[in-house]
């Protein structure tokens, strides 16, 4: 593959997050699961956040959540002149309903609307072949009111 996709930077893809990128490729969120206790990790690891197991699964996780934190960015980062076009770009910490905590970029949303605790639904970006990457944007109104 090559180093950067549309003039961005390619993620390092090992045996170890293989398994994430292709499952964004699928329209799917994997995450390792821990056998030991359960915890949900994000990034992938060799051995689990909370306990230190190494008995891991890849397992899908729901793609929604809540934001916990967030960030706009209003300059190209990383002289990639390709993220001119998504500039504002809205960068969230996004606590997964099914445990985990990840990084990822908020679309469809203005810099001022977004809200800690504001309810969010991933989507899938191909960033190359065999490859994809989840981005997040606000959760429907019914979804994000729980009816």
């Amino acid at each position: 593959m090559s180093d950067a996709i549309e003039g961005k930077p390619f993620p390092a893809i090992t045996d170890q997050t293989r398994p994430f990128w292709s499952g964004a490729a699928a329209g799917r969120l994997m995450m390792q699961k821990c056998s030991a206790c359960g915890t949900v990790n994000f990034y992938p690891k060799p051995w689990c956040i909370e306990c230190g197991s190494r008995s891991l699964a890849w397992v899908e996780v729901r793609p929604s959540g809540t934001v916990y934190s967030h960030t706009v960015a209003y300059s190209v980062a990383m002289n990639y002149p390709a993220w001119q076009a998504e500039l504002p770009l809205v960068m969230c910490l996004i606590d997964l309903d099914d445990g985990a905590r990840m990084y990822a970029q908020l679309t469809d949303c203005s810099p001022d609307d977004v809200r800690i605790g504001m309810r969010v639904d991933a989507y899938f970006a191909s960033i190359g072949e065999g490859a994809g990457i989840p981005k997040f944007r606000p959760a429907k109104a019914s979804e994000a009111s729980g009816t």
